[in-house]
């Protein structure tokens, strides 16, 4: 799973270094695909895989991700959508743009050897976009309320970095 991040960021890289001028949502695309590593707690977790981006306009959108924990034999899911809104003044800059933004969506957890878990997130993030090129990498941090079966508290974070078009 590391090698397929790796090789999907080094993709990126390269299609991003070759592209025109992408400013706007129009001339860049809504739709964003890219990789994401995450850690989720309180007992550390790491997860890998997919995580996907569509923007209504420059300020309201939907993202996606479904990972995979990578670390130990456990063969478990994360999966989740989540409505973001994106702050793009808050912080200026002389290239590119660097959002805050902030959500809310569910969480599907679908465990190996335990129950399944679904819970309500709350992403904080930041998502540099890069002037002149359709790429994005983004941060965030998540408090998840896990409302299946039992009442928990979770936290997650992940990095990522998304090609549009």
């Amino acid at each position: 799973m590391t090698r397929l991040f790796v090789t999907i960021v080094v993709t990126f890289a390269l299609i991003s270094g070759t592209a025109l001028a992408q400013d706007t949502l129009a001339e860049r695309g809504p739709f964003g695909l890219g990789g994401m590593f995450g850690m989720t707690g309180p007992n550390a977790r790491y997860l890998a895989g997919i995580n996907a981006k569509y923007f209504l306009d420059e300020t309201n959108a939907f993202d996606g991700a479904i990972l995979k924990r990578f670390d130990g034999n456990k063969d478990d899911w994360y999966i989740w959508a989540d409505y973001l809104y994106h702050f793009r003044s808050l912080i200026t800059l002389e290239q590119g743009e660097l959002p805050v933004y902030l959500g809310i969506g569910g969480r599907l957890k679908l465990q190996e050897n335990s129950d399944n878990k679904f819970g309500v997130r709350f992403p904080v993030g930041l998502a540099y976009e890069f002037a002149g090129a359709p790429v994005d990498v983004f941060l965030e941090v998540v408090p998840i309320w896990d409302v299946a079966a039992s009442y928990d508290f979770d936290l997650e974070g992940g990095i990522g970095v998304r090609f549009y078009f």
